[in-house]
This record gives C-alpha cells, sequence and structure tokens, in this order.
C-alpha cells in the first residue's frame, strides 16, 4: 500500500493504455512473484479511470487484467509441463522441499479442478497451483477455461470495487489488507495442515 501512495502522483499523469499495461504486467508478474499484487493494482487504476473519467476504457482496462492473470497462470502450467515432476522433486529445493510438493500434489490431485476454479482465492499459491496442474499433465484446454472463468469473476469485482469505491481510497485500502490478511492467513493453515500431517506420518513410521 505504501508503493502506491509513493507513486500516486507520477500515476495520475499517465494515459489509459499506460495502466493497462501495468495491470497486464501486475497480473502475469504475480503468477511468478506471488507479492506483486495484481488486484490491487487494477483497483487502483479502476480507481483513477473513475477519477479521471475514462469511463470509455473501462472494458479495456478489464480485459488487459483477465489477459494478464491467464497468461501469467498458464505460463506456469507449461513450465510445470515442460520440466515435469521428477525435476522439482528431484531439486528439492530449500524453501521447496520434495515433500512439500508431494503433500501439495496430494490434495491438489484430490481437488485440482476446484482449486483452479478458485485460485484467485489462494493469494502467494498460485505459482504453485500453476505448476501443479501443468505437472499433473490436466488438459489444457480446461485449465485454460476454468481459469478464465476464474479471471472474468474476481476481476470484475475488483474493477467494480475500483468503481464504486475509488474515491474513499482508505476504504479500498482497508478492504484489500483484510483481503490480503485473510488469504495469507489461509496459505499459512494450509501449509501449517501439511507439515503437520508430513512429522504426523514420520513419527508414525
Amino acid at each position: 500500500m505504501e508503493f502506491f501512495h509513493s507513486v500516486l502522483d507520477l500515476f495520475s499523469h499517465l494515459q489509459p493504455y499506460h495502466y493497462m499495461l501495468l495491470v497486464f504486467a501486475a497480473y502475469f508478474i504475480e503468477n511468478l512473484f506471488p507479492p506483486l499484487p495484481g488486484d490491487t493494482m487494477l483497483v487502483f487504476s479502476a480507481y483513477l479511470f473513475g477519477v479521471y473519467h475514462y469511463q470509455d476504457a473501462f472494458i479495456w482496462l478489464y480485459v488487459f487484467s483477465v489477459l494478464g492473470a491467464v497468461s501469467g497462470f498458464m505460463t506456469m502450467v507449461y513450465i510445470g509441463g515442460y520440466f515435469g515432476r521428477q525435476f522439482f522433486f528431484e531439486k528439492n529445493y530449500r524453501y521447496a522441499p520434495r515433500s512439500f510438493f508431494e503433500k501439495a500434489e496430494e490434495y491438489f490431485l484430490r481437488y485440482g479442478w476446484g482449486v483452479i476454479l478458485g485460485n484467485r482465492l489462494f493469494f502467494g499459491m498460485r505459482p504453485v497451483i500453476g505448476l501443479l496442474a501443468g505437472m499433473s499433465r490436466m488438459p489444457r484446454l480446461r485449465i485454460f477455461q476454468l481459469l478464465t472463468v476464474s479471471a472474468l469473476v474476481f476481476n470484475a469485482g475488483f474493477m467494480l470495487l475500483g468503481v464504486f469505491l475509488g474515491r474513499n481510497w482508505p476504504l479500498i485500502e482497508s478492504i484489500l489488507r483484510k483481503y490480503t490478511g485473510l488469504t495469507i492467513v489461509l496459505t499459512l493453515l494450509l501449509i501449517l495442515l501439511l507439515l503437520w500431517r508430513i512429522i504426523r506420518k514420520r513419527k508414525k513410521k
């Protein structure tokens, strides 16, 4: 949030197509680097569109946000499919160990389609979801369809949030903090649950 406050004056001088490109980039990159808040960027841009009366360009801002979200996620899907599960399992990265991927994959295979459809709710986990979708060899067309539906619905919601509440930025900021905080808590709980089950299984052995 502090970042957006510091560059507010700069953004106020941009043209509509600049916001579209920034929103596209934010949604694309968040699938590779989760801390970048694509949703916040969309709300902020929709807010400025309302302030500066860029109503004719709203639909294009929406389109670019959906394109960014879909293309970024599908990039991770193809990366996961290209390298395969064995690559990530053998690497056994410190912050993404094999045990984590194995457990995450188990849950993903059980609730895979639902996880893809609701991927916008899992802040910080979208890259992992994309990789698992690619590694699982799920039909790409089906992934694309569910992902598009998810982006269309959630991004429309954030657009409306920016348009109708944009003139009251402190209120938007509070809502986004709660949204981000909630998704972070849910993600941490999921990770703790996975670790607990791994530890429990090892103790039994």
